[in-house]
């Protein structure tokens, strides 16, 4: 039997380019989707301390681009803690197989 998924080949880069794509997307527009799944910036920051959450709204606001770039970079660990490699790897063969 024929599995479409089996023609898709995935290794360490396409994991951390799709990873890099869907956070692109989620930090340019507010809201990507992971299998399916809507994902928003808000929806990481719930899963943040208080302290922490309050910090990284604070540097996104700001105009200073050294404080964007720490708050991109909190948000990049909450996205990694939320949705790891086997899920990101899920992501791409679903993706790639829809062709």
């Amino acid at each position: 039997m024929y599995n479409q998924y089996d023609d898709v080949e995935v290794n360490e880069v396409n994991i951390i380019e799709t990873r890099e794509d869907l956070f692109w997307e989620l930090h340019t527009t507010g809201t990507v989707f992971v299998l399916g799944h809507k994902v928003t910036i808000f929806e990481l920051l719930e899963d943040m301390d208080v302290e922490e959450k309050d910090n990284v709204f604070s540097m996104l606001v700001m105009g200073n681009e050294d404080a964007k770039e720490y708050a991109r970079s909190k948000l990049m660990e909450a996205f990694k803690g939320a949705y790891g490699d086997d899920v990101i790897e899920e992501h791409y063969i679903d993706d790639q197989s829809e062709y």
